[in-house]
């Protein structure tokens, strides 16, 4: 669905794109809110104001040096691709508090605004952009994952803890409060007066739905600070894989069926500069007519930059890597040449390995004490 995904244009250099559910988010909305539209400008207006508080993240990060790759708008809000790991706590707590601060402030602009408007429907958009804004600051100070609060949280507890510890307590912080709002919107629906039946499960199911999601993005953020963790020790060399082959950048992709049945593997990649390309894309069917011109051209044309890292490299950093250009494979090269190549399930294969040891380990607390 990545190519759904489109990317509607840069601020700062930063790329903006619209998950293809948030893209049938917008559809579903206009034709809901259609002739009057004003549900979709409620929306349209709504997302911008998310979009702010997403490069108010992703601004903060460039201005302390650190990688922003995207911003993503979802359905649910947004999220923006950022390389984190490695930084100081003090650098990713603040990261984390530009967001909701930018919310509050941009919640105080309209609510100024909304003091000297008209009146009508100008005051009454300007209203619910202020409550709006004030709700999508100060909620996502609660110490929950994957919300700023609970990254805060956890830059805070990492001043004196190591990640892991740190993500632990922070995630228990989360389900705790992730309890406390399933009881509290049931006591809620329970207690409204007047609220029809459906009304009330209504608000219920909808909490539900964005508990299930936060919960789920907490297991997320404790599965990689594990993974990270069981990581160490380990270096790139130990993961590597040799079942690739390296091409040209004249190699047709005629050239490239023939190679991949005679070396029987499906990874190629070929040298671009100092860089390298993996080929990502193959003809669907290369005996079809309709293939024969996309036959004929070179495999630069069916290829994408991936990451390198040293041979000896930790292995938790070609996690990271792995993870922040989202690339399907990163290149393992020593002295310039490349000697191995990195798949995402050849590094989950070696931890599930090396797990059982440092679990062991961790359990009679010989670690992350």
């Amino acid at each position: 669905m990545a190519g759904l995904s489109p990317t509607i244009g840069k601020i700062f250099g930063i790329d903006i794109e619209l998950h293809w559910t948030f893209v049938l988010l917008l559809v579903f909305a206009f034709l809901l809110s259609y002739p009057s539209l004003y549900g979709f400008l409620i929306i349209v207006l709504l997302f911008a104001c998310v979009l702010l508080h997403e490069l108010a993240h992703s601004v903060t990060s460039k201005v302390n040096g650190i990688m922003v790759k995207k911003i993503i708008l979802l359905p649910i809000g947004g999220a923006s691709v950022i390389n984190l790991d490695d930084i100081a706590p003090s650098q990713s707590f603040y990261i984390a508090l530009a967001g909701p601060l930018a919310s509050v402030l941009l919640g105080l602009v309209f609510g100024l605004a909304a003091v000297f408007s008209t009146g009508g429907t100008v005051t009454q958009t300007l209203q619910l952009l202020f409550l709006l804004n004030i709700l999508l600051g100060v909620g996502n100070l609660l110490p929950a994952f994957p919300l700023d609060g609970g990254r805060v949280l956890k830059s805070y507890l990492q001043e004196k803890r190591s990640a892991l510890v740190s993500t632990k307590i922070a995630v228990k912080a989360s389900n705790a409060v992730l309890v406390l709002l399933v009881l509290g919107t049931i006591a809620y629906a329970a207690w409204l007066p007047g609220a029809t039946f459906f009304y009330r499960e209504f608000v219920v199911l909808w909490t539900l739905i964005i508990v299930m999601f936060l919960y789920g993005g907490a297991q997320s953020e404790l599965q990689s600070a594990y993974v990270l963790e069981y990581a160490s020790g380990l270096h790139a060399r130990d993961a590597i894989s040799k079942n690739f082959m390296i091409v040209t950048p004249q190699t047709s992709m005629r050239q490239l069926y023939k190679k991949l049945l005679e070396e029987k593997s499906h990874i190629a990649i070929f040298k671009d500069g100092k860089k390298f390309r993996v080929v990502t894309r193959l003809v669907a069917n290369p005996l079809s007519k309709s293939s024969a011109d996309m036959m004929n051209k070179t495999v630069l044309s069916f290829s994408m930059l991936i990451p390198q890292i040293s041979f000896d490299a930790s292995l938790s950093e070609a996690i990271k890597r792995i993870r922040f250009e989202e690339a399907p494979v990163i290149a393992v090269t020593k002295n310039g040449k490349i000697v191995g190549v990195l798949l995402e399930q050849h590094v989950e294969q070696l931890l599930a390995l090396h797990m059982p040891q440092i679990m062991a380990a961790d359990k009679q607390g010989k670690r992350h004490n």
